[in-house]
């Protein structure tokens, strides 16, 4: 990860700035105690399946391996607030698994995880090199799938969509570089992507 560019991608919003980027070792460990409450929460932990409790060493570990893996983590903040995460893994050549999570119920299904996800991917599609990103939500997540389709997803029932499900009845979808920029081109001429000045942690 050191020699690799850290992107910050940032746009403003109706309720605030925003600001998505690729953390620091120490950035991580400072937003680790939150981002463990946000995953622990009983409607958060039931849409991401999760069945165990997380820790903030946890959340540390889980950074650590996801780097290994070549993933590519992002921290989510508003007015310098944290307010959740999003990451791009399974990354194979230019194509990439999509996963985003705005913590505190109160701000979700607000619009929020939308604006994120469009920052994030107007950075994965545009400056990080891929053309095809993927996502996959269970069949109750109805407000994942309608942030997806806002997104530009569609359904896709190809076996390398298939290959991201974790059970049959899950939802597999996907957009490419040039359905995204068609969709969002008033958004990527307000999103200002930098990157981030390298760093050893």
């Amino acid at each position: 990860m050191p020699s690799e560019i850290r992107w910050s991608i940032t746009a403003p919003w109706a309720q605030g700035w925003l600001r998505a980027f690729e953390p620091t070792l120490a950035e991580v460990l400072a937003a680790a105690p939150l981002l463990a409450a946000f995953y622990n929460d009983s409607h958060n932990s039931a849409m991401m399946t999760n069945t165990q409790e997380a820790s903030a060493a946890d959340v540390v570990e889980s950074f650590h391996a996801m780097l290994a893996a070549g993933d590519r983590p992002f921290l989510l903040e508003q007015d310098d607030q944290l307010v959740g995460d999003g990451d791009f893994r399974n990354i194979q050549g230019v194509e990439a698994e999509f996963a985003i999570l705005v913590g505190r119920r109160v701000q979700q299904g607000r619009g929020l995880g939308t604006r994120f996800a469009a920052m994030l991917h107007a950075a994965a599609l545009q400056v990080m090199g891929f053309e095809r990103i993927y996502s996959v939500v269970i069949p109750q997540n109805i407000a994942s799938r309608r942030m997806l389709e806002k997104l530009g997803y569609q359904v896709d029932q190809s076996p390398r969509a298939a290959s991201f499900a974790d059970d049959e009845d899950d939802i597999a979808m996907s957009i490419d570089r040039v359905q995204f920029e068609r969709a969002h081109a008033d958004l990527l001429t307000q999103v200002v992507i930098t990157a981030r000045a390298p760093s050893s942690g």
